[in-house]
């Protein structure tokens, strides 16, 4: 009967388990979880891509409760120990600011669309999921205005809390230095117009955005975290990043 599941262990005492047949009742589910308590697991992760979606009223009945969701697909966990830690739950969202400098002191600047053609703003946006913060970074300024900037290093970092969703953000502020110059939007469904600015017309320009002028006037000449070499642990498998001074 287990032969219809295929389980992984991981690190955390758990069982990460795929269903490879979907005709399973209620007690294939039960047998299962008899057989992780007997090895004394303390947490199972069941993920179900969005076709497999019927199976979640059986999982439930057998105790499990969602966890982790995405467009395509649903992740539901059951304890099995008291108050079993389940890790990876997502608290915050995180996003990148770019402050990308030219040579004679510019600053690259965009408005969108909902701003309704007034103030400007510093480039960004949320980062995707498997992204690294320097391409994340990289992308944005392409996509809002055509430069290609490369990125050098991370000026600051802010919380915000509520953010979207009853979640946190993190937003990280990355430096970039550009290698082209003229202008031309990529994303003119959400961007309106960008330009390079003087930074102290743009600080001092109250139609603008209050708190992308205080990062602007705070991280010009900041020292800033930089990319670091170094070996991860090759569990989980992906990328990584680590910044240090």
């Amino acid at each position: 009967m287990l032969d219809r599941f295929t389980i992984h262990f991981n690190p955390f005492n758990g069982a990460e388990v795929t269903i490879e047949q979907l005709s399973i009742g209620l007690s294939d589910i039960e047998t299962l979880l008899d057989d992780l308590r007997r090895q004394n697991k303390a947490l199972v992760w069941v993920t179900l891509p969005i076709a497999h979606a019927h199976l979640v009223p059986l999982l439930t009945r057998a105790g499990f409760v969602f966890h982790l969701c995405t467009e395509q697909a649903l992740t539901l966990i059951c304890r099995l120990q008291p108050n079993a830690y389940a890790p990876f739950s997502p608290t915050h969202t995180a996003g990148v600011g770019t402050l990308v400098q030219r040579e004679n002191g510019d600053v690259l600047l965009v408005r969108e669309r909902i701003m309704n053609g007034v103030g400007l703003k510093l480039p960004g946006g949320y980062i995707d999921m498997g992204e690294q913060v320097l391409h994340a970074a990289e992308r944005e300024v392409f996509e809002e205005t055509g430069i290609q900037a490369t990125f050098t290093d991370i000026v600051g970092f802010v919380t915000k809390y509520p953010h979207q969703y009853e979640k946190g953000n993190f937003f990280i502020v990355c430096r970039l230095k550009p290698s082209t110059f003229e202008i031309n939007v990529q994303d003119t469904d959400e961007i309106d117009f960008a330009c390079w600015v003087n930074p102290e017309t743009f600080i001092n320009d109250e139609t603008s955005s209050r708190f992308h002028r205080h990062i602007v006037a705070h991280c010009l000449n900041t020292l800033g975290l930089k990319t670091a070499d170094y070996e991860f642990e090759p569990y989980p498998p992906g990328d990584k990043e680590m910044f240090l001074l």
